[in-house]
């Protein structure tokens, strides 16, 4: 239950539509394959596994009195419920957890409510009691088309069990119950039967599950989404479903920001499916568990493995915060084009300023530039600044950024600031895969790895690198609790400084600060000079962790009456790192449309100009 609460979870995907595509037929009971094939359901468990999946869902959906008597197995339940929950165990060897799964009856809500309501109740009870008698740690009771079915099937399992119980009610293509219920309405029934954890799976693609399960969000327990991939298309005699494996990815993301903490897929999804939600799952889960680690390696890796560079031996911008200097930062992000000109002369004016040095975005905003590295080793060849250059997990798969950072080891540039990256239905190409193998704090432990002279796979390096390894932190996080854990498992990760998004309310500034003290990690405040009215309100309303308070709004608006609305921005700014000045290492300015002597307007003051007094 707690991973549920904190979000991020992932079921696996469909089971039934897999093993039709594997070779059983329709006409057969699919939960029988448990003791006929029961390698079939292995593999398949094994892939989600695979995959990333956390729960595994037992074989056993329609195992129940009702659905058996139509195969003539009903003598077989016990065996075939028990043989479900086996294989699933055996499968995730403690690795996972194992959910029941119970599905409905199939009865009407008129034969429930009659004189077959005492026989459904039996049907279930004798089902849940053998899933949790064979070892399932969580009762799974999924795509209940009647609710009063559902809620009866609740309240029995928590007259049985102390373990958690997953509520899924299916809701028809419209978004509605039957008799017309709502989400909420749904949601807060099943929630007063007793459900540990509420959602709907099946119905619909995940378009659907976005409309039914986001108005749930709030009601008192953790949410569960589980679609289908699309709905069926009947394709020469065959049930195709179209929704692709990236949709789902995409969805996934949409999902867990409005709230829906637990994920997974219905009919016709497949591990491939799960794979792509998975690299969602780990970016919003505060589950360090979720994320690559070194593996233990061999004797040859163990006797290599080494403690990392003290930070004043890994260039001058981290001996500066090794020896507790004020450091500064301006963002200069990449042109659209090829001319690096103005970007080099902005540097120069910055580093002639007295600006620590500049940081350069990778793909901001999922947008299309030029590569982050070529301009970094640009300007450190032109400035001879030390360029702190952005890693984002988006666009490389796990080959593809290892080998992108070890390039950048090579090519000079040593300061990495790791990030997950935004998706690329933010940007200008919608339709370009994203790829996230990895977030930030997998990549952390990648990068941590090779300053210890070990690679992911626990083989030893030729050498060790010597990266000063950064990340970021939103303070006005809308989920501030897991934005503190996910900070802390960066932190054990091995980030060693850490950079924020900007900060408009102070009172957002000194809790993070003060939430933050006991990681002792460096903390550089981010900060955006607003350019006017119109920017700020831009920001406030479309940028999530970056509202501003509405005294800031009113100053912006009545200075742009005025006339002097930049003015105004970079006071505020000003104002912001004038309060923390002596709680921060240093400051991270990102000045509007790249206006670097906006940027240096803001610094005034509280930086030593070269060569000044």
């Amino acid at each position: 239950m707690d991973l549920a609460r904190r979000g991020g979870l992932l079921f696996d995907g469909a089971m039934g539509s897999l093993l039709y595509e594997r070779g059983v037929f329709l006409t057969n009971c699919f939960e029988a394959v448990n003791l006929s094939q029961p390698e079939l359901v292995r593999q398949i468990h094994h892939e989600y596994m695979q995959a990333g999946a956390r729960v595994l869902t037992t074989n056993t959906f329609g195992a129940n009195a009702f659905r058996l008597a139509k195969h003539g197995l009903v003598d077989k339940a016990a065996e075939i419920n028990r043989a479900g929950v086996q294989l699933a165990l055996e499968t995730s060897g403690g690795a996972a957890f194992v959910a029941g799964s119970v599905g409905p009856t199939g009865v009407s809500f008129e034969a429930l409510a009659g004189p077959q309501g005492p026989e459904v109740e039996a049907a279930l009870r004798a089902h849940m009691e053998v899933l949790l008698d064979a070892g399932a740690d969580v009762l799974c009771l999924e795509t209940f088309y009647v609710l009063a079915e559902l809620e009866m099937a609740v309240r029995l399992a928590k007259s049985l069990t102390s373990k958690p119980v997953v509520a899924l009610y299916t809701f028809q293509p419209d978004g509605q119950g039957l008799g017309g219920l709502t989400p909420e309405q749904v949601g807060r029934r099943l929630v007063e039967a007793g459900a540990d954890v509420i959602g709907a799976n099946c119905g619909g693609g995940p378009d659907l599950l976005y409309k039914v399960t986001s108005p749930m969000v709030g009601l008192g327990a953790p949410v569960l989404a589980q679609a289908n991939a699309g709905r069926p298309e009947v394709i020469e005699g065959r049930a195709i479903y179209v929704a692709n494996p990236e949709y789902f990815g995409v969805f996934a993301r949409r999902l867990l920001k409005a709230g829906v903490k637990v994920l997974g897929g219905c009919c016709g999804t497949n591990p491939e499916h799960i794979r792509r939600m998975a690299g969602a799952a780990r970016m919003f889960a505060a589950d360090d568990r979720l994320s690559p680690r070194i593996s233990g390696g061999s004797e040859a890796a163990d006797a290599v493995r080494q403690v990392e560079a003290p930070l004043s031996e890994r260039g001058t911008f981290a001996a500066r915060i090794a020896r507790g200097e004020f450091v500064s930062s301006v963002e200069l992000n990449p042109p659209v084009g090829f001319d690096l000109s103005k970007r080099i002369a902005a540097a120069e004016a910055l580093r002639d300023f007295g600006v620590t040095t500049i940081n350069i975005a990778d793909g901001p905003r999922a947008s299309l530039r030029m590569s982050n590295l070529a301009m970094a080793s640009a300007v450190a060849q032109a400035t001879g600044l030390e360029p702190l250059l952005h890693v984002c997990c988006r666009d490389r798969n796990f080959l593809g950024l290892q080998a992108h950072v070890l390039g950048c080891h090579v090519m000079g540039i040593r300061n990495m600031v790791i990030i997950t990256g935004d998706p690329p239905k933010m940007g200008d190409y919608p339709n370009a895969t994203a790829v996230y193998d990895v977030d930030s704090v997998g990549l952390l432990n990648i990068v941590t790895g090779y300053n210890n002279g070990v690679d992911p796979a626990g083989k030893p390096m030729p050498e060790a690198t010597r990266f000063l390894k950064l990340t970021g932190a939103e303070p006005a996080a809308i989920d501030y609790d897991r934005e503190l854990r996910r900070l802390e498992m960066k932190r054990d990760a091995g980030a060693e400084v850490v950079m924020t998004q900007p900060v408009y309310d102070p009172r957002v500034a000194e809790r993070f600060l003060d939430d933050t003290k006991s990681l002792g990690l460096p903390i550089l405040l981010g900060v955006i000079p607003l350019a006017s009215f119109r920017n700020a309100t831009f920001i406030h309303k479309n940028i999530p962790g970056m509202q501003m308070p509405q005294y800031v709004l009113d100053r912006m608006e009545q200075a742009d009456a005025q006339g002097r609305g930049q003015e105004e921005g970079i006071a505020i700014a000003r104002e912001a790192l004038g309060a923390f000045r002596d709680r921060i290492q240093g400051a991270y300015i990102m000045p509007p449309f790249d206006r670097h002597k906006v940027a240096m307007a803001v610094l005034d003051g509280f930086i030593s100009t070269p060569g000044g007094p």
